[in-house]
């Protein structure tokens, strides 16, 4: 519920009666009281508000700077400067795809394939009375309802077994049973199972045993077999991959899809034959590029932003001039921003020095570009001295490293000092968010003096209020008398 002022009431009925001396005194001791601190308390009010806005033009600030950092962090990679494309000359043939930047390397691989990875097959049919014949169903019972177990064990180039023998044990003695129980140990033996429907149509069916593909993976099927039982029979041995690989034959794998044939490169195998098969490796400085163009997007950026936080304040943009006061801050940030691209490399090489030396330079206002011809002829003749430059030719160097490190780590180590929670940028943030808090203890105090010096004048003009009701009261009675004693001479 909210709080009634039963002074404010009290002195609007006496008003409204006629009574005492007719001063609204709630208002006036209400005015009396802004008069003496409504200036102070705006004066208080206004650097809250225009502190509190810092706040944002600050967070503004670090995220432009931050977004500066992460463009030199896409620099610092050796790696990361190229990208790889891999192409083959017949994809119907061999696939291609690139499975690690890092890894893969420019060049072509010639690749023939003599024998495309194969895995070993099973069939399995009923036997009754020594005739291998179709599954009528694969709900047909065939062991009379009792359990029927199998055996899957590994097995050498001339069939003898090797390794432990997987008991595969079938509860439900049906063509469906034995699928089921052998898919039910397909993580542990490889070999899985499905019905094949053996004619155009109809319902005779034959099971399918499958191992993984590559020679290793050889199984023998044991178990219940023979006479009113089922037959088992290989149709199909395994195979490995087998390629001569630029002029190295027989490079065998267990599959199809290997991604250590060519380093970093991932292919599918599809066909075996005498035709060679070339896989291309090129390599591109688009990425390069594309990330010294978001470096220099992100600078100017930062110019811009600069200038829109400590310029002109505009009544519809908080945001704008936000900053005017602190251009210090804002100052020292630009200027260590600008410094990086003067800054010179402890891994330069063979006269690259600065990012100014692959082209970046300064415009009118501050701003920079990239010169298209210097940068063209670095990357054409000197890649290898540019990437040396900025990586220091690594990959995932730390900042506490102790070895030389690139122009991009540097640069991103300066940075990282103005953005860290113990920067430039953050300290000021914190000493902003201290003013604000000591701007509302200042309101509050100032609120409670203007609630007791109004409290003081009503106190104050309650007094007077009574003061003037008594001599209204005796003036009446004194007026009463009067005209009764006019009364009384005049009979």
């Amino acid at each position: 519920m909210a709080d009634i002022n039963t002074t404010d009431i009290g002195s609007k009925i006496t008003k409204a009666l006629n009574a005492g001396s007719g001063v609204d005194i709630h208002e006036l001791a209400t005015n009396l009281a802004e008069a003496e601190s409504m200036a102070q308390i705006n004066n208080v009010t206004k650097k809250k508000e225009e502190t509190s806005v810092s706040i944002s033009g600050y967070g503004v600030l670090k995220a432009a700077v931050t977004s500066l950092k992460s463009s030199f962090d896409s620099l610092q990679d050796k790696d990361t400067l190229l990208t790889k494309a891999v192409s083959s000359q017949d994809p119907d043939r061999i696939w291609a795809k690139i499975s690690s930047q890092t890894t893969a390397l420019a060049g072509t691989t010639q690749i023939k394939v003599n024998t495309i990875a194969r895995s070993q097959q099973n069939v399995i049919q009923n036997d009754v009375s020594d005739n291998t014949v179709d599954f009528t169903s694969l709900s047909a019972q065939l062991n009379g309802g009792s359990t029927m177990t199998f055996g899957i064990q590994p097995k050498d180039a001339s069939n003898n077994p090797t390794g432990t023998n997987r008991v595969i044990t079938v509860t439900n003695d049906t063509p469906q049973g034995i699928i089921d129980a052998v898919n039910a140990q397909t993580a542990i033996t490889g070999v899985s199972a499905r019905a094949l429907r053996m004619a155009a149509s109809g319902t005779s069916y034959s099971i399918l045993l499958e191992g993984k593909t590559g020679i290793a993976n050889r199984f023998l099927f044991t178990g219940h077999q023979g006479t009113n039982g089922v037959n088992n029979s290989e149709t199909r041995s395994a195979v490995d991959l087998d390629v001569m690989l630029n002029g190295l034959d027989h490079v065998l794998r267990d599959n199809n899809s290997p991604s250590d044939l060519i380093e970093g490169i991932q292919l599918d195998i599809k066909v075996s034959g005498d035709t060679t098969t070339n896989i291309v490796v090129s390599e591109s400085t688009v990425a390069l590029e594309e990330s010294l163009d978001t470096l220099i997007e992100s600078y100017n950026s930062l110019i811009t932003l600069s200038n829109y936080l400590t310029g002109e304040k505009d009544e519809e943009d908080e945001l704008a001039g936000s900053l005017s006061k602190d251009k210090n801050t804002v100052n020292l940030t630009l200027t260590r921003a600008r410094s990086l691209f003067s800054l010179t490399s402890a891994t330069a090489s063979n006269g690259f020095n600065t990012l100014r030396d692959i082209g970046i330079t300064s415009k009118l206002g501050g701003k920079i570009s990239l010169k298209a011809t210097t940068y063209a002829a670095a990357i054409k003749t000197n890649f290898s001295d540019v990437r040396t430059m900025l990586t220091g030719d690594t990959n995932n160097q730390q900042a506490s490293s102790l070895v030389s490190k690139g122009l991009a780590l540097d640069a991103s180590i300066i940075l990282d000092s103005i953005v860290s929670n113990t920067g430039t940028i953050k300290v000021k943030e914190t000493s902003v968010i201290e003013k604000v808090a000591k701007y509302e203890e200042q309101l509050l105090k100032l609120q409670d003096r203007f609630e007791n010096i109004k409290a003081r004048y009503l106190k104050q003009f309650a007094a007077m209020e009574t003061l003037v009701q008594r001599s209204k009261s005796t003036g009446e009675y004194l007026t009463s008398q009067f005209k009764a004693m006019e009364g009384n001479y005049s009979n």
